[in-house]
């Protein structure tokens, strides 16, 4: 097993700053460390210092100043074995291949609750 999923922290990027302290909440409710980001600049820096540190790393996919394509690619171009999974309200066919052929693990409709979140986690962090 590699150290990038071995453990179980994990990174969260969107540019809503709402939604990153909810989101930060609750993975920490279900039992993940978790830290939140709304500056892919600030997140990639974060990233960079200590790859091994996360276990998984979620991203929104539309975000004003480059979205999370281009987020997960350089996620990816640093820790090619990274979980990287991106989130968004609305998916499309063309999305999901971009994001397959970077490597993204999956591309998922925003949970709308604790229930649906906590699976998805899990099941990326296997």
């Amino acid at each position: 097993m590699s150290d990038v999923a071995a453990t179980t922290e994990v990174l969260y990027l969107d540019d809503e700053e709402s939604l990153v302290f909810l989101v930060t909440r609750l993975l920490k409710r279900l039992g993940y460390e978790a830290c939140g980001f709304t500056s892919a600049v600030e997140a990639l820096a974060a990233f960079k210092a200590d790859p091994a540190r996360y276990g998984l790393v979620l991203t929104d996919l539309s975000m004003p100043g480059g979205g999370g394509l281009e987020f997960a690619r350089d996620v990816l171009a640093i820790a090619p074995a990274s979980r990287v999974a991106i989130l968004s309200g609305h998916v499309e066919e063309a999305d999901v291949a971009r994001a397959t052929a970077l490597g993204v693990r999956a591309v998922i409709q925003k949970p709308q609750s604790i229930t649906e979140l906590g699976p998805v986690v899990q099941q990326l962090l296997r």
